[in-house]
């Protein structure tokens, strides 16, 4: 009777929050009866999701712009007509319900045109990363095995190299080159605009996002579209103030999964999308005052760049269009969210989530100064659990591994049971972060599980001192992580990257350290560096600072 009562009470505060998403976003003023019926039957042949998003503006208003990069505009009527050719297209080649289709593209327009068509037709579309090497985009074909491989002209090499060695010998499309005769233009060539004949049933379609790999082989995070709940989405978007009216900025890659979350969602209220192929701090200043963007997805580097261009350069270009910028993937630390709020204004929000659970948690404007390091709370729809050894719950204010459980978890990791097995406790997943939630449910991260040092049997984690070290102001970088020692067992090392134009010395460092730290937190050893190394979505590549 309580389960059932509990279940009740979700989805009336559901209906109430996407009400309100509703009348605040302005969307609905731009549904017509028509548009809305004609919608209802394509939902009712392809499913309600993501991948029909830009259907429904089409019949509501389709010259609307949707989506705009350097080289190409189209409204939501021509991008809706242009997934329709490609779904048509990819059945021409053989795909259908369950199969799999590999995407190796940049942040071009016809990457999102793909993530909306694969899902129409009950395929699961495989994101691969642009910048990876053959090698590595064998291992993602081989565990995938798509059956077809979409790719820029510009990764023709590497696209036919991890072909060959995955053993991949299905089709290929190329986009970028008309001449190929594997072209992207010539599949979609006298395809029918409408909806592909065999649309999505039941939970297929979807996507598999291949984890950063920074501590080992990626895993395919396996997303289903008909299992994703939208509680924490809508609270989500009714928290920041995305509206219809939007003018989005795409900056962060494709191939991830929170750029074609934000791609959905402002999809889904009819707002527009500006695709940038890549991030200059300048370029994107320029693209602000052009555009008049309002909103964007960052992650915290490119955060620090932004800022660290310095207030004369930033007040040549008029960034007052903007009206929230969400920052994640990545942890943010206090000083870079107080430097971006100093520069741009109180506009920036932080979540907290993962590939393989979607949004969890979200921090405000002003909760950087009043909470500073928190990632805010759960969204609605979300439990959260702080786990100690054992599998037992830790006290208020202790560290633990953070488990997350809502209706967004993936299936599991694509052919991959055992480690889908040790993410998984009670239904509720983990990707090995750490940290701790306060007695008002704020939750704040200390590291990555295998990140935290253990030295003379004491745990360290590197994040705080990370966070102390980057408040130093000749400091604009900095790793931390565990260095064998003979003694203690492991002892800490900083990786520092200095700012332009200043100087620091070890025992500057550490008299720094020893002003903020326990003693048994200072860096023992440091290293300076020119830069990180990091991946694309600015995660640090620790591995391969323990390699050197």
């Amino acid at each position: 009777m309580r389960a059932g009562w509990s279940i009740l009470k979700g989805k009336a505060q559901d209906s109430v929050r996407g009400l309100k998403l509703l009348r605040q976003s302005g969307v609905a003023s731009a549904v017509s009866i028509t548009g809305a019926a004609r919608f209802a039957l394509a939902a009712a042949r392809a499913g309600l999701g993501p991948h029909l998003a830009s259907t429904f503006h089409a019949l509501n208003g389709g010259d609307k712009l949707a989506v705009e990069s350097s080289s190409r505009r189209l409204s939501y009527a021509e991008l809706d007509a242009e997934v329709n050719r490609l779904a048509r297209g990819l059945e021409e080649l053989g795909v259908s319900h369950g199969d799999r289709v590999a995407v190796m593209l940049p942040n071009r327009l016809e990457h999102l045109v793909a993530q909306l068509a694969v899902p129409r037709i009950g395929a699961r579309t495989v994101e691969i990363g642009y910048r990876l090497k053959a090698p590595e985009v064998a291992f993602i074909l081989g565990n995938s095995r798509p059956r077809v491989l979409i790719h820029d002209a510009a990764y023709q090499q590497v696209a036919l190299l991890a072909s060959a060695d995955a053993g991949h010998g299905d089709a290929r499309v190329v986009v970028g080159d008309r001449a190929n005769p594997c072209s992207y233009e010539q599949l979609l060539a006298g395809q029918s605009t409408e909806l592909p004949r065999a649309a999505r049933r039941g939970n297929d379609g979807g996507v598999i996002v291949y984890t950063s790999g920074t501590t080992g082989n990626p895993k395919g995070a396996d997303r289903s579209l008909g299992d994703v709940s939208i509680s924490a989405v809508v609270d989500f978007m009714v928290q920041v103030g995305m509206r219809h009216d939007d003018r989005h900025l795409v900056v962060c890659p494709l191939y991830h999964s929170a750029a074609p979350a934000f791609c959905a969602m402002m999809l889904g209220l009819g707002a527009n999308i500006t695709i940038a192929d890549h991030f200059d701090p300048i370029a994107i200043l320029e693209l602000i005052e052009r555009r008049r963007l309002t909103s964007a997805f960052m992650v915290p580097t490119m955060l620090q760049r932004l800022a660290e261009v310095g207030p004369d350069v930033i007040a040549r270009y008029d960034c007052s269009s903007l009206r929230w910028v969400c920052s994640g993937a990545a942890p943010l630390s206090t000083a870079t969210a107080r430097a971006f709020q100093d520069a741009f204004g109180y506009l920036l929000w932080n979540f907290y989530g993962a590939t393989e659970t979607g949004l969890v948690t979200l921090a405000g404007p002003f909760e950087h100064a009043t909470k500073p390091g928190t990632v805010g709370k759960a969204l609605a729809g979300n439990e959260l659990r702080i786990v100690g050894d054992g599998g037992r719950m830790v006290a208020t204010g202790e560290v633990g591994e953070v488990y997350a459980r809502n209706g967004m978890l993936i299936r599991g990791y694509h052919d991959n049971q055992q480690a889908t097995d040790d993410a998984t406790l009670d239904g509720f997943f983990s990707v090995g972060d750490l940290g701790r939630l306060d007695d008002e449910g704020y939750l704040y991260l200390a590291s990555r599980k295998h990140d935290m040092i253990i030295s003379g049997g004491v745990n360290i984690y590197p994040r705080e001192i990370e966070n102390h070290l980057l408040t130093h102001p000749s400091i604009s970088d900095v790793a931390v992580l565990g260095a064998p020692d003979p003694e203690w067992g492991e002892t800490v090392k900083a990786f520092i990257v200095v700012r332009p134009g200043t100087s620091l010395s070890e025992s500057e460092i550490d008299g720094f350290c020893r002003q903020g730290l326990a003693d048994y937190k200072r860096p023992r050893r440091i290293e300076f560096l020119a830069e990180l190394p990091r991946n694309a979505t600015g995660k640090v590549l620790k591995r391969e600072l323990r390699e050197r």
